[in-house]
C-alpha cells in the first residue's frame, strides 16, 4: 500500500516533469533569440524532484510509526504521547518496542525482509516462470532496464531520475541475498553503489566477488547487465 503511493507519486513526478520540459522546450522555440537565462519556464532539478520524494517517503514513515502506535501498543490502550505527557505520565514507548519486537523480531522478522528483497529483484529484473533465465557456462546473466541522460560537460552517462528508485530497490534485493548468502565482500561492494550518483560509459565492466556489471545500451535507452558466477 505504502510503496504503490510513493510508486503513484513518482509517475505524477514524471508527468509533471514531462509537461515542464515541453513547455519550456516551446518556449524556447518561440524565443529562440534570447539569452538561456532571461527564459522564464525553467525544467525542475533533479535535486529539487529527489528531495520532494523523500520528503513524501519520510511522511508516509512517519505515518507508518503512527498506525503502528494505534496497532501494535501495549495491550488494553492505545498509546497516544500527547495524552499521556499532559497527565504527566510516561509514554509507554517501551511496551511499544516489546509489541513490535514480538511481532517482528527473531526468524519472522528476517524472513519477512527477505521476501520483499525477492520482489524486489524479481520485480527488477522482470523474473517470472515463463521467461527463462539465461545462462552461460559460468555464470547467470539478468538484464535491468533503466533510462539513462548525459552527464554535463564529459562523455560519462548517468542514470535518469525516473529510474533511480527502481535499480535502488533492485540492488538492495541483491545486497539483501549477498549477505544471506555469505558473500559479505560483494554486499559490501554493492553497499556502496550510490545509483544517484553513478557514472559510467558504455560498456563499461563493474566487477566484483562473484558479479559483474556490464552497462550496456539498447534502443535509446541503458541496460545493466549482472553477471552472476556460478559456484
Amino acid at each position: 500500500m505504502y510503496n504503490e503511493i510513493i510508486e503513484h507519486f513518482v509517475k505524477a513526478q514524471e508527468a509533471a516533469d514531462a509537461a515542464y520540459r515541453s513547455a519550456a522546450n516551446f518556449e524556447r522555440d518561440c524565443l529562440a533569440g534570447i539569452p538561456e537565462h532571461s527564459h522564464a519556464v525553467e525544467v525542475r532539478s533533479d535535486y529539487r524532484t529527489h528531495a520532494e520524494l523523500e520528503r513524501i517517503c519520510s511522511s508516509l514513515a512517519g505515518n507508518v510509526i503512527n498506525r503502528a502506535r494505534r496497532e501494535f501498543g501495549p495491550a488494553g490502550t492505545r498509546l497516544d504521547i500527547g495524552e499521556a505527557l499532559n497527565a504527566g505520565r510516561v509514554p509507554d514507548i517501551d511496551g511499544l518496542w516489546a509489541s513490535l519486537r514480538a511481532r517482528y523480531g527473531g526468524d519472522g522478522g528476517k524472513e519477512m525482509a527477505y521476501q520483499q528483497a525477492a520482489q524486489r529483484v524479481i520485480k527488477g529484473f522482470w523474473l517470472n516462470r515463463k521467461k527463462e533465465v539465461k545462462r552461460t557456462a559460468s555464470a547467470v546473466v539478468l538484464r535491468l532496464r533503466a533510462t539513462s541522460e548525459g552527464c554535463y560537460g564529459r562523455s560519462a552517462r548517468k542514470m535518469g531520475y525516473c529510474s533511480c528508485q527502481h535499480a535502488a530497490d533492485c540492488l538492495q534485493g541483491l545486497i539483501a541475498f549477498a549477505a544471506k548468502a555469505g558473500h559479505a565482500a560483494l554486499a559490501s561492494g554493492l553497499g556502496r553503489m550510490n545509483v544517484h550518483t553513478l557514472e559510467y560509459n558504455y560498456r563499461e565492466k563493474r566487477s566484483y566477488p562473484g558479479l559483474d556489471i556490464l552497462f550496456l545500451r539498447t534502443h535509446g535507452s541503458s541496460s545493466s547487465r549482472t553477471r552472476s558466477q556460478k559456484n
